[in-house]
């Protein structure tokens, strides 16, 4: 039978039955085929439905785990090529009483192409994501939308507060270090950082691009041989080989 008994007292991630014993219920999740408890409580076994659910001390229902569409708060905790993982401490403005696991996957993190994580979110990190699956364990999270996104961030070479520019451009007001991030349209906001473009990285003019440029690149080369040349020196060969 089940791994519990109704009253015992649970908290989140607790194993309670596999799925052929028991239906998950209310502050329950399945995975695998097991059921796990998804918040802090009681056990209640319901025999005639066959299913398993999680309340209150009061025997009220809370659900803890989020669903599509919850909108959550949470610290970048590690960071690969092409997904991310997030602890979770907000969901809906309100504290979670136990934080839990949520997972960025580079598709979800901007409509453009991007090439590698690193290039929009880095650990440490404090985002804002909607969720993207419901009542699973690791929460699925997307972090497109103008409201979404990184709300506040460190550098990375010496770990002071950065500065947002322009779009998703990044500046280290200490050690002037740039990055680039995928942020929330209000970026900084919740830790008092204030934009900055007259920072903004400045856009290089045509006239800067020609200077860079090398005599070749500028048409001032070693000049073609003139086809009279060429002539003349074949003529004189000729003359030689004649005499």
């Amino acid at each position: 039978m089940a791994d519990v008994k109704s009253g015992d007292i649970v908290v989140p991630g607790d194993q309670l039955c596999v799925i052929e014993e028991l239906m998950p219920g209310f502050g329950t999740y399945e995975q695998d085929g097991i059921v796990y408890a998804a918040t802090s409580g009681g056990v209640a076994i319901d025999l005639k439905d066959r299913s398993i659910r999680v309340l209150e001390g009061d025997g009220s229902m809370r659900l803890a785990l989020p669903v599509r569409g919850d909108i959550v708060l949470g610290e970048v905790t590690n960071a690969w090529e092409q997904r991310a993982e997030v602890t979770i401490v907000k969901r809906n403005d309100e504290d979670v009483l136990s934080s839990y696991i949520g997972e960025i996957h580079i598709s979800n993190v901007t409509r453009r192409f991007v090439k590698s994580m690193g290039d929009v979110i880095r650990q440490g990190d404090i985002v804002r994501a909607t969720v993207l699956n419901t009542h699973e364990i690791p929460v699925q999270l997307s972090l497109v939308g103008p409201e979404l996104g990184v709300l506040g961030a460190k550098c990375v070479k010496c770990g002071y507060n950065l500065t947002l520019t322009t779009y998703n451009n990044l500046i280290c007001l200490r050690c002037e270090n740039r990055e680039t991030r995928e942020v929330a349209k209000d970026y900084g906001t919740m830790f008092g950082i204030e934009t900055r473009q007259d920072l903004a990285p400045r856009r290089r003019s045509y006239d800067d691009r020609r200077h860079d440029r090398g005599p070749r690149d500028r048409g001032g080369g070693r000049s073609p041989r003139r086809f009279d040349d060429r002539r003349g020196g074949r003529g004189r060969g000729r003359d030689r080989r004649r005499h």
